[in-house]
Order: structure tokens, then sequence, then C-alpha cells
């Protein structure tokens, strides 16, 4: 007994004319805006300033593609990306940075391999790196405010 294997279910039905449910109701929403701005400013600049970018946005949204999927579909995540915080770290230019070569110039026996090593060795190693990166940065902290 055969069975048929579905294909092409990436595709969506068109239910309205050559259009998508989604479609449909994307343009639905637009044309809706579109209307509220009539109704608000009547016929004229203003109208056109506000009911353009809108529509334009909204028949880019219905229509466009973005890397072979409809651009709805990142619409979501860039709402979310855009409400977010964001973490923004700041990096002086031009400040030398001096803490490869106080690695470089740390005893020998402080550097071991570390499969050979206890923990404990490996703790002290690290502890030393952090009080270095700290004394480095208090350093640095003195320099900036001392220069006018």
């Amino acid at each position: 007994m055969q069975f048929a294997i579905p294909q092409f279910t990436d595709i969506e039905d068109k239910l309205i004319g050559p259009l998508t449910l989604k479609q449909f109701l994307a343009l639905l929403a637009t044309g809706g805006v579109a209307l509220m701005f009539w109704s608000l400013f009547g016929f004229g600049i203003i109208f056109f300033l506000f009911a353009l970018p809108t529509t334009l946005t909204g028949v880019m949204v219905t229509f466009a593609k973005f890397n072979g999927r409809p651009f709805f579909l990142y619409v979501g995540p860039l709402m979310a990306y855009m409400s977010q915080p964001k973490t923004m770290i700041y990096r002086r230019e031009g400040v030398p940075v001096t803490f490869m070569k106080k690695v470089a110039e740390m005893p020998k026996s402080k550097i071991q391999n570390p499969k050979s090593e206890s923990s404990e060795s490996r703790l002290s190693k690290l502890a030393y790196l952090l009080d270095q990166k700290a004394h480095e940065e208090e350093e640095l902290i003195e320099h900036v405010t001392r220069t006018p």
C-alpha cells in the first residue's frame, strides 16, 4: 500500500486571492492605520507625512523577504532586541596594556603545566593574576585622574 508524502510544506496556502492569511491581515492592519490617519488629519500634507512611511513599512513587512524568509518573522525578534536593555562597554584607546608583559615576567615557578599542578597551586596562580590586574587598574585610574 502506497501513501502520498506531503511536499512543499513550507509554502502557505493562498486564501484570499494571491495572498496568504498573514499577508492579508498585515495589509488590512496597514490600511486601518492609514484610514485612522486620514480621519485624524484629513487629506493633506500631514496625512502623507504619517501615512506614507506607515504604508511603505506595512507593504515591506507583508511582501519582503530577507534571507529567504518572510520579513514579518523578523519583526518580533527585532522588537524584543530594541526593547531590551543593552550593556555598553567603553574602552579607552591609546592606553598601553602591560598585563601580558607582567604575565610574561612572572617567575617560571608560578607557571606550570596545568595537568601536573594541584588545585591549590592553580588557585594561587589565579589569585596572583587577579591581584596584578587589580593593581594595574588602580595605576591606570590614578594616571587618568592626574592627567588634565
